[in-house]
């Protein structure tokens, strides 16, 4: 990895808590607060964090439908390509776009209240695109469980350090601050919240009590980031599994690997083609190989087929719409 070892230890310290302070990690580092923030600005400036952002339980925040498309292509040319991703990136509601080489082209999340409202966005996408579209595999999530970046300090995963999104009928009633606030860590996780306060026009002391609700209630359950793995030596690969789900211990033995596994840091469950989806940041593709390899042989029973996709470009990747995208402007 193009890392420093500090450059790893603040990564991993600023993975468990994305609005950490300097001087909070600098502490657990055993370092100063003026190094920690020189190595921050480093990492923000050289483009390794692309983006702090706000994990939010969808469920709770009344977004029920969750849904991935695996999207192959054919004929479409580099023009219509730009257009297509510049329309995908201008919609709220399509809040991940991984482009892959591999088993797809891209993979879309599409994110609605309701399956009308589903509906609608993938109309709209397959009548402008749906010519240059040859495969389109369906991914309905059920719940998305962020692990610890443990691999940036040599270590195996706390089991019980996780985050979770979605895979509860929970609503919370959200107000129309509320929501804003959750727009603004959207689009800037480490937001400090006398900014959030002035763009909104209100009181530090209201964003306060509305940030610590929104923790309170689970709506908000970590602030991480986004990595460029290509500037920070790394490989990116989002694997689909097809899982024989007749055991349930087996299924649990399979999720407590990837929960102890420095490398995995997203376990996706879903239904459709796919019952789950793995991210892996990793530093080659031979150690991805002996990754899935071992899985494979350690749960030959429980996993019917796999497909591994390596994702080149990331152009967006959150949990949720973000509402209020007109607040970007006021941030500027």
């Amino acid at each position: 990895m193009n890392l420093t070892e500090l450059d790893k230890k603040i990564l991993f310290e600023l993975d468990k808590d994305g609005r950490a302070s300097f001087s909070e990690i600098a502490r657990i580092i055993g370092s100063t607060p003026q190094v920690v923030k020189y190595h921050f600005e480093q990492l923000m400036e050289k483009g390794i964090i692309k983006h702090f952002w706000a994990f939010i339980d969808y469920d709770k925040a009344d977004y029920s439908f969750f849904w991935g498309y695996w999207l192959k292509f054919s004929g479409l040319t580099k023009e219509k390509e730009d257009e297509m991703y510049a329309d995908f990136n201008q919609n709220k509601y399509v809040p991940i776009i991984q482009r892959a080489d591999g088993y797809a082209d891209v993979m879309i999340g599409i994110i609605s209240r309701d399956i009308f409202h589903h509906n609608e966005i993938l109309q709209d996408i397959f009548s402008k695109y749906g010519s240059y579209i040859t495969m389109s595999d369906i991914f309905v999530g059920l719940g998305f469980i962020k692990f610890p970046r443990t691999y940036l300090v040599g270590k195996e995963n706390e089991f019980q350090k996780y985050a979770v999104s979605g895979g509860t009928n929970e609503k919370i009633k959200l107000s129309e601050t509320d929501r804003k606030i959750m727009s603004l860590l959207l689009i800037d996780g480490r937001m400090e919240f006398t900014k959030i306060a002035k763009i909104l026009g209100v009181s530090v002391g209201l964003v306060h009590k509305h940030y610590n609700k929104l923790e309170k209630n689970g709506v908000i359950t970590k602030i991480t980031y986004t990595i460029d793995y290509q500037k920070a030596g790394l490989l990116f690969y989002r694997v689909c599994f097809k899982i024989v789900q007749f055991n349930q211990n087996r299924i649990d033995d399979l999720y407590k690997f990837c929960s102890v596994h420095p490398n995995i840091i997203n376990y996706v469950k879903g239904m459709g083609s796919w019952e789950l989806l793995l991210d892996i940041e990793i530093e080659s593709r031979d150690k991805l190989r002996d990754l899935i390899r071992d899985m494979k042989t350690e749960f030959r029973d429980v996993i019917q087929r796999v497909e591994i996709n390596e994702i080149y470009k990331m152009d967006k990747f959150t949990q949720m719409a973000i509402e209020y995208p007109e607040l970007m402007e006021k941030k500027k």
